[in-house]
């Protein structure tokens, strides 16, 4: 019996380490500069915002670097790898115990812009193979529903680690910070190395058109759109879980959620007739949960609507995802040119900026939603109405028919 690991298997474990990866470092990074180094608030807030602005930057300088760049399947197999090691080892090196007395901001911010160089270029390179590996556009939904089972998995898993972190004892938590690291830079490179083995034949000349062309940017535009509105204002409720007085048992409903949405997907597109119906239900039971929440119900209630809201969320992002390879795959088609890699660079780039715009948005609407303020709670409401009703609209239309001549083997 062949015992080895299916391509799809090797894929769904190197989202899982990368997804580790940057959540450690997301949800870690401040609390360890702040309370374990000793950095001041002003300067921890300072080095995570440029930090942030810097990587969705870096993702849109490397969409346009990419668009030069031919034969992205092994490419990416190979930036993967090379970008995935890089991220273990800054990160070890951004979580190392520091002696001093006073932390040197510079020497922090330069490990932080390492870090964030080495996952954009494995983070760009992980989501292109979600349509470079596939063989036909079902399979690239296997995929996409392979990602988004194993990515809020990851996030439980850090969530756990946390505890080994966040409030323990001064010396134990450095110390588990960066035993954390390693043991993620090991999985790392446990998925990156049989990856960047993977063999990469030259297609047939009937496949490889190369014809001069840009990137199919009016079809993702809606696409981006969408995940902008998404990220920006629907998951600014998520944003706000942890922080409320059971914010654990939130945060995990949420993430639950997010694991059952690909199964969500699959069981009820079909009674629905077709994505637009799917995306459309998803958009008001967003809505409908923080509707909700925001009445404070009893602790199950504000549960199941924590839960509710992951699973919404997460069954529109499958839909951003899926979107993006079958624009790249039909992209390539007709075109002659892979440009996968652009194209999630693209997608991820807009995903960080508007990272960026909610955690502003938080900012503002934190005090007031601690505070039991309901005009801040109406204010939320209505972001998130509006975020789901940009999406909806951006989404509506589904891309054109497939062509079936000339698909990549």
């Amino acid at each position: 019996m062949n015992a080895q690991p299916s391509l799809r298997q090797l894929y769904a474990a190197g989202h899982f380490a990368r997804t580790l990866s940057w959540s450690f470092v997301d949800l870690a990074l401040g609390y360890y500069l702040h309370v374990r180094l000793g950095l001041s608030a002003d300067h921890t807030g300072q080095l995570l915002a440029i930090s942030l602005a810097y990587s969705s930057v870096l993702d849109l300088l490397l969409a346009a670097v990419f668009t030069r760049l031919h034969d992205q399947r092994r490419l990416a197999l190979r930036l993967q790898l090379v970008g995935g090691l890089g991220t273990a080892a800054s990160a070890c090196l951004l979580f190392s115990p520091s002696t001093a007395t006073e932390p040197a901001f510079l020497p922090l911010l330069a490990a932080s812009l390492l870090f964030r160089t080495c996952y954009a270029v494995y983070d760009v390179a992980q989501n292109a193979l979600t349509s470079l590996l596939p063989r036909d556009e079902n399979e690239a939904m296997r995929y996409v529903s392979a990602r988004a089972v194993v990515v809020p998995i990851s996030k439980v898993c850090i969530a756990a680690a946390l505890f080994g972190v966040v409030g323990a004892p001064e010396s134990a938590g450095g110390g588990s910070a960066l035993l954390i690291c390693m043991i993620i830079g090991i999985l790392i490179a446990a998925a990156a190395l049989p990856l960047a083995c993977v063999a990469t034949p030259a297609q047939p000349a009937t496949a490889i058109r190369p014809v001069a062309g840009a990137l199919p940017l009016p079809a993702l535009l809606p696409v981006l759109l969408a995940a902008a509105a998404e990220t920006a204002l629907v998951g600014l409720a998520g944003r706000l879980f942890p922080f409320a007085d059971q914010g654990a048992a939130l945060t995990f409903a949420m993430v639950a959620g997010m694991v059952v949405a690909p199964w969500l997907h699959l069981r009820l597109r079909p009674p629905l007739c077709s994505e637009t119906g799917l995306i459309a239900l998803m958009s008001v039971l967003a809505i409908a949960a923080v509707c909700v929440y925001q009445a404070k119900p009893s602790l199950p209630v504000a549960i199941a609507c924590a839960a509710v809201h992951g699973a919404a969320v997460a069954s529109v992002g499958l839909v951003l995802w899926r979107r993006t390879a079958l624009i790249a795959r039909r992209h390539a088609v007709r075109s002659g040119r892979e440009d996968d890699l652009s194209c999630f660079a693209l997608l991820t780039g807009t995903m960080k900026l508007s990272i960026a715009a909610s955690s502003l948005l938080l900012g503002q609407l934190l005090p007031g939603i601690q505070a039991g303020d309901p005009v801040t709670s109406a204010a939320l409401v209505s972001l998130v109405a509006v975020g789901s009703l940009l999406s909806l609209a951006a989404l509506a239309w589904p891309v054109a028919p497939p062509r079936t001549e000339g698909l990549r083997p």
